[in-house]
């Protein structure tokens, strides 16, 4: 067998390429840190990626990035959400019974034939909270015991009722304080 880049007899075969060398045209396998290769393949140009591999390694680079960046831009929805406008609920009309909705016409179409007007909800006035309940301390009660009964905080009660937690202690059995609902 001849080495591949000269005449000679070849020694080795590269475990990389299969080649056959003779010692000037490859590694010595028995050298410290020596490899059974090849000059060809031990030369470092080899190494090297072709045009082809490089050109793609960067469009996927380029491609991957440009993925990055638009979902930090915009993050896909989360299950459950939904990127669509609801539609406003219909309103009741004055001359319909109680718990009827007036009828609609079809999305985007009027009387006229003319594109339909923007419809904004009524604002809806916030459900008026109830009165407050008005409590008569009882000896032995206390302001914190009165809360925790009411499943309100200590000081939730105190605040509501414009109290410190020095005016806690003069509450005397019979006063009266307020506990919010």
């Amino acid at each position: 067998m001849e080495c591949y880049a000269c005449d000679r007899e070849a020694t080795q075969r590269c475990s990389r390429c299969s080649n056959a060398y003779c010692r000037e045209h490859g590694g010595d396998p028995d050298a410290p840190g020596g490899q059974a290769l090849c000059a060809q393949c031990l030369d470092p140009v080899s190494a090297t990626p072709s045009g082809t591999v490089f050109r793609a390694s960067l469009f996927a680079l380029l491609g991957t990035s440009v993925l990055a960046l638009w979902l930090l831009i915009r993050p896909p929805a989360l299950p459950g959400e939904s990127s669509k406008a609801l539609a406003p609920l219909p309103t009741a009309s004055p001359n319909a019974p109680a718990g009827t909705a007036a009828p609609s016409a079809a999305p985007g179409a009027t009387a006229e034939g003319t594109p339909p007007a923007q419809v904004t909800p009524a604002p809806t006035a916030p459900p008026a909270a109830p009165p407050p309940l008005q409590y008569v301390m009882q000896d032995g009660d206390t302001v914190s015991g009165v809360a925790a009964a009411h499943g309100i905080r200590y000081l939730d009660l105190l605040a509501f009722n414009s109290l410190s937690e020095d005016d806690a202690t003069l509450l005397r059995p019979g006063d009266v304080i307020l506990i919010p609902q």
